[in-house]
């Protein structure tokens, strides 16, 4: 039997880059985390790889840097469309599967479905219970069984979900089920960020529902730190196709960040037609003149690069930001809700990541489908 020997020691994420490389290239390598003893306390992992492939493995390393890792790992992402799912086996996440099936059947996409599962080791036990009450080998069993039971639930549950579109319930693309272990909002923000999808969809419990929970929406978690795009589908509203991605609240800050965001929208809704309110936030001692010729020359700009695009404009009070959302998106008739996550004047208050910020409230309550981007 060969030796395992240390080949790297990495933070997570990159240890799981360059475990993706070598295994690209031929050669069996696995994580190990540094601090065994108290698992989850560190953030170092090693990359352990066969004796006899360290030779292979070396030559490998001192070609490439992570950061050409992480493009190798997004190759294949990059060359095909791909709408991430994140689901736990509940009602409310199943919420979103019509809707990210039917737009990626509408974009030529695949889904990508993650399920991110805890173990008692993700949950952490106390430090004092793993120095009195520590036995390595039944706990590397216990975590290898709840490792195993989660990849075949996923697999399960994968014949199902193509049961699903084989009734029609779901729309005809191609999708797979993966498994991971860790803190969910933490693993899909991580996934997200090397495979880099089109799209993140996910739904969200009901106010109610979570006000017990003392560190939030998992989903307004994702929705503030995932690097790509995130459609948030509250568990109370139907909303099953993409066919009703119809009327747009985008909120602008007269930002070149905001036609940045914009073009990413677009560039995921350009097969079809949509109409767009475009909304900034008045700032007490602003001139409204100054306001609206601004609005109106972004108006012009999306009128000229995005024809199929019917674009309004409006100026709120920004005294109360959720209730002029609120108020404008039901006088209008307007069903989603889209902002940038940056920062700037007026903005810095309304879009802030604390407990008070609109991002973060508009999808802990779950009040309306929220396409967020982050500039």
């Amino acid at each position: 039997m060969d030796n395992f020997v240390t080949l790297a020691i990495h933070s997570e994420l990159k240890a799981e880059m360059l475990v993706h490389i070598l295994k690209a290239n031929g050669i069996d390598a696995f994580t190990e985390e540094v601090n065994q003893l108290f698992p989850s306390l560190t953030a170092s992992f090693r990359v352990k790889i066969s004796e006899s492939d360290l030779s292979k493995a070396l030559s490998i390393v001192e070609s490439m840097d992570l950061n050409e890792a992480k493009r190798v790992a997004n190759a294949e992402a990059n060359n095909r469309k791909v709408i991430l799912l994140p689901f736990d086996y509940t009602p409310t996440s199943e919420k979103a599967f019509p809707l990210a099936f039917s737009w990626a059947k509408a974009i030529g996409a695949e889904v990508e479905m993650l399920n991110v599962y805890i173990t008692e080791e993700t949950e952490g036990r106390t430090i004092l219970n793993r120095m009195f009450d520590y036995d390595k080998e039944a706990l590397r069993e216990r975590v290898e069984r709840a490792h195993s039971e989660a990849k075949q639930r996923a697999e399960d549950f994968q014949n199902t979900i193509q049961q699903r579109i084989d009734s029609g319930e779901l729309a005809d693309v191609k999708f797979k089920c993966i498994a991971l272990e860790g803190v969910p909002e933490e693993q899909i923000i991580k996934y997200s960020d090397v495979l880099r999808p089109e799209l993140i969809i996910m739904a969200t419990r009901e106010k109610r529902k979570k006000e017990a929970d003392l560190i939030g929406s998992v989903s307004a978690e994702v929705a503030e730190g995932a690097p790509i795009p995130v459609f948030v589908v509250p568990e109370n509203i139907e909303f099953n196709s993409v066919d009703m991605v119809k009327d747009i609240m985008f909120i602008t800050n007269f930002d070149d960040r905001d036609l940045v965001a914009f073009s990413k929208m677009m560039s995921r809704l350009s097969f079809k037609e949509i109409n767009i309110n475009l909304v900034h936030f008045r700032e007490s001692g602003t001139k409204e003149t100054w306001n609206e010729i601004k609005l109106n020359g972004i108006k012009s700009y999306f009128a000229e690069h995005y024809p199929t695009a019917k674009a309004d404009t409006a100026i709120l009070d920004g005294a109360n930001p959720l209730k002029s959302i609120r108020d404008y998106m039901k006088e209008k008739n307007t069903s989603i809700l889209s902002m940038t996550t940056h920062r700037g004047k007026l903005i810095s208050r309304i879009f802030n990541t604390g407990e008070t910020g609109v991002t973060r409230r508009i999808v802990f309550e779950g009040n309306c489908p929220t396409l967020i981007f982050h500039a």
